[in-house]
């Protein structure tokens, strides 16, 4: 990995991971409320394709900034820009596909958001560990 690599590596996982961590017990203190807001986005065409561009303009900016796989932090960074340039692109051409994929997360008595939640939560962790504190690896 080189050094401009290692930066952009610790940048994007400062940022990704306080998101992912903020998010993630969001999802997991309002999951009920959720239920109801993301099928209501997601039927409102002109938000739900408007959330689209926003969604793809981030994960190109992403992906742009950090593509690369040479340790387990770049590549789940990688993978997560790849990820919300895939969402923003269903959201603008198939926002049925991603309703029916939120509607399978939604259902099951609260298991899928709390399992969404969590999982969120945890990579989050993760990676505001592995940007803020952990030992920066050498170059």
């Amino acid at each position: 990995m080189t050094a401009h690599q290692a930066v952009a590596t610790r940048f994007c996982a400062r940022v990704i991971g306080l998101l992912m961590l903020i998010i993630g017990a969001v999802v997991l203190a309002r999951g009920a409320d959720l239920a109801l807001i993301v099928p209501a986005i997601i039927q409102d065409g002109p938000l739900a394709f408007i959330t689209g561009v926003f969604t793809l303009i981030i994960g190109m900016v992403l992906f742009v900034a950090h593509h690369h796989w040479s340790n387990a932090t770049a590549i789940v960074i990688t993978l997560l820009s790849i990820a919300t340039i895939l969402r923003g692109v269903i959201l603008m051409f198939a926002p049925s596909l991603f309703a029916g994929i939120a509607n399978a997360a939604l259902a099951g008595a609260g298991l899928g958001i709390l399992l969404v939640g969590a999982v969120g939560f945890l990579i989050g962790a993760w990676l505001t560990y592995a940007g803020w504190f952990a030992k920066p690896a050498s170059v």
